[in-house]
């Protein structure tokens, strides 16, 4: 029988031993990488009443160290309650326009004789907002404080990490870091003050729902609420959208507030082109559910915000 020379089967051992790393590490990257994510989390389904569950949802979220920046009803049984705490700030302030991803939202829903309660989960806004940083932990508190019952959302689309990076619903549709640009000022102060003023003007459809100053980074991002006060703002109505998109599945009321960004001296938000279509990735483009029934609310919301700012 052949012998190895001296040194040859330590030298073969190491490159076996290096090759299993090398598939062992790809296997996990490559697992990684086609992780699926869904938008939407349902924390609960049970009987009881919108006021008690939203009463205990509040406690729970307390609870588990998350601050109420906001709370409001965008559709008659459903309330909205946004949260934030110190990991979401610092996400967002190391993170180019992160502040959109500060307030964490959080429905409680009449739906078919229970109480839903769901949020946005905060991993797929990781990455379809380009978040630096983890928001696993996030997800875990409120997990561990509301409930997981499943994901839900994104139906057959296959929503993977680098997918959100650079989504956009299709070609010629904004992506994440083409913004409705609202206006410019003076200064970051002078931003906010026409923000906080606009959106307390009386008599129409926005209103504020939340402020969320940013430490450390010139980003105060802002909850809008939209729900019409005559029929001329019926294309930016909350109730109006939720009727066509919000159909199956889990309740996802949790897609407002609306987000207003004041960084730097400019103030933006999210084009609903992306913004509405990132949220609810598997609507068609037609139909009595599809994108082509709110083709008239795009214009309108930007039309509405830069009003708001007093840029129009």
């Amino acid at each position: 029988m052949a012998r190895f020379a001296r040194g040859a089967q330590p030298m073969k051992f190491r490159i076996l031993i290096a090759l299993l790393m090398i598939t062992s590490l790809w296997s996990v990257t490559t697992t990684a990488e086609d992780t699926l994510y869904n938008p939407v989390v349902l924390a609960s389904g049970r009987e009881g009443t919108l006021e008690d569950t939203t009463a205990s949802t509040i406690k729970s979220l307390k609870g588990a160290g998350f601050e109420v920046a906001g709370q409001y009803s965008p559709v008659d049984g459903s309330n909205i309650i946004v949260v934030t705490n110190d990991a979401l700030k610092v996400f967002a302030a190391r993170s180019d326009r992160g502040g959109y991803a500060a307030g964490q939202r959080v429905s409680v829903t009449e739906a078919d004789g229970n109480i839903e309660v769901t949020f946005v989960n905060p991993v797929y806004i990781q990455y379809a907002y380009r978040i630096d940083g983890d928001m696993q932990p996030v997800l875990t508190s409120l997990t561990d404080a509301l409930g997981m019952v499943r994901e839900c959302g994104g139906g057959d689309k296959k929503m993977t990490a680098k997918k959100l990076g650079k989504y956009h619903y299709m070609m010629g549709m904004q992506r994440f870091d083409d913004p409705s640009e609202l206006g410019s000022f003076d200064s970051h102060e002078a931003a906010v003050t026409a923000v906080e003023a606009g959106l307390a003007r009386p008599d129409d459809a926005l209103t504020q729902v939340y402020r969320i100053d940013i430490p450390g980074a010139e980003q105060t991002v802002f909850g809008v609420g939209m729900r019409m006060t005559n029929e001329d703002e019926k294309d930016i109505d909350s109730a109006f959208q939720m009727d066509i998109v919000d159909f199956e599945g889990c309740k996802k009321r949790a897609y407002f507030p609306y987000e207003v960004l004041v960084t730097g001296n400019d103030v933006e938000a999210l084009h609903m082109r992306f913004r509405m279509a990132v949220h609810f990735p598997n609507l068609s483009m037609m139909g009595s559910h599809g994108f082509t029934k709110l083709i008239s609310a795009p214009g309108a919301i930007e039309k509405a915000l830069e009003a708001m700012v007093g840029s129009e």
